[in-house]
């Protein structure tokens, strides 16, 4: 294992809308570059996100990625600069592996969280969050905590560790949502991906979903597996190592175009199901009370809208649907005025002013009012 410091005046991304229907954040940031877990099917690996995987000096690695971890210098001082005059929103964290036992980082960033009042949702494999309880439930007291916790099994088996070789046994992950729901934080299951003919079976949807409930998560969002460039290159590695003839039946889904989507809308459909069934959700709800009071009705129309474009998509519904409900998101987070406030004053014809608003929605958002 290589860890190499540098020096790095950029941490904080800032994305041009919130990940609406999903994470719910409009920033990130990360310490540390690499990820020491290794799992096969990490969309990470690809080299815009992995730019060192060529790296003179580090190919003699078999994994650069897992194994040459990259670490910013002074990250939560750089964390901190670069968070004291953005807006309020939240933040999406992931660093919990190995290295933070040398560095810290992610406490340290927390903290700085913490300090600053911003909300963070944090997608994670490693029980070694749970050391840092204390800090999550000081910000989950004065503004908002999400823990998704990253499995697509809810079993520790042979098949698992091909998939996911060095990563925290599934049942540390479980017991550690049960800790933080014991404490009052939110928490749930991202089970994403969801590997085709592997994992995709009803009964370990079953069993996933189950576990959840029964470990206090109170949601379970599904999605499914990229293999573009390098990913699929290194991925195709192992699947083959778990079954020879899965990869000619991966090959042939993923050479038609709209093959993988209809195929993980049929899992989705299992997901929605056991969700319902276990009375959990599966999606993660919009916050909004870290907005300015008068805009959180704008961001509660603008997030209802972004599940269901979320919803259109993953059931391979019609996608100028999806993108009419994802545009008008768009537009409603962007507002600088309350849209009940615009209403009030200027009535139907205020509303349809706005960019992406036309006359079915115009009527969606005014039923929020009546």
């Amino acid at each position: 294992m290589i860890y190499e410091e540098y020096e790095t005046k950029h941490i904080l991304n800032v994305h041009k809308y919130v990940d609406g229907g999903w994470f719910w954040n409009k920033y990130s940031a990360f310490p540390y570059v690499g990820c020491e877990w290794g799992c096969t099917y990490c969309y990470q690996r690809d080299e815009k996100y992995n730019p060192y995987r060529s790296t003179q000096g580090i190919k003699q690695l078999e994994d650069p990625f897992s194994e040459y971890i990259k670490v910013k210098k002074d990250a939560p001082k750089l964390f901190r600069k670069a968070l004291k005059n953005k807006p309020r929103d939240v933040i999406y964290l992931d660093n919990y592996q190995p290295v933070d036992t040398k560095y810290k980082y992610t406490r340290d960033m927390l903290k700085v969280c913490r300090d600053l009042n911003f909300p963070i949702f944090i997608n994670e494999k490693s029980p070694m969050l749970v050391r840092d309880l204390d800090i999550l439930k000081e910000i989950s007291n004065q503004s908002y905590v999400n823990v998704g916790w990253s499995l697509f099994t809810s079993v520790d088996d042979d098949t698992r560790s091909i998939f996911e070789p060095k990563a925290p046994p599934v049942k540390d992950r479980f017991e550690a949502m049960r800790i933080l729901s014991e404490n009052g934080i939110l928490t749930g299951t991202v089970m994403m991906p969801i590997l085709p003919c592997i994992y995709d079976n009803e009964e370990n949807i079953k069993e996933t979903i189950r576990n959840t409930k029964e470990n206090g998560g109170k949601y379970v969002l599904d999605g499914g597996l990229t293999l573009e460039g390098y990913c699929g290159e290194y991925y195709y590695k192992f699947l083959q190592k778990y079954d020879v003839d899965l990869v000619h039946r991966y090959k042939e889904l993923y050479s038609k175009k709209d093959a993988p989507a209809k195929h993980f809308a049929e899992t989705h459909k299992l997901i929605l199901e056991y969700c319902e069934k276990h009375n959990i959700q599966n999606h993660i709800p919009r916050p909004v009370d870290h907005y300015p009071e008068n805009l959180r009705i704008n961001k509660r129309i603008a997030g209802d809208f972004y599940l269901k474009a979320r919803e259109i998509n993953l059931a391979r519904g019609q996608s100028y649907r999806e993108w009419a409900y994802r545009k008008a998101a768009w537009s409603l987070d962007e507002l600088e005025k309350s849209i009940e406030e615009i209403y009030i004053e200027e009535g139907t014809e205020g509303v349809r002013k706005i960019k992406g608003i036309g006359s079915s929605l115009s009527k969606q958002i005014i039923e929020y009012f009546i």
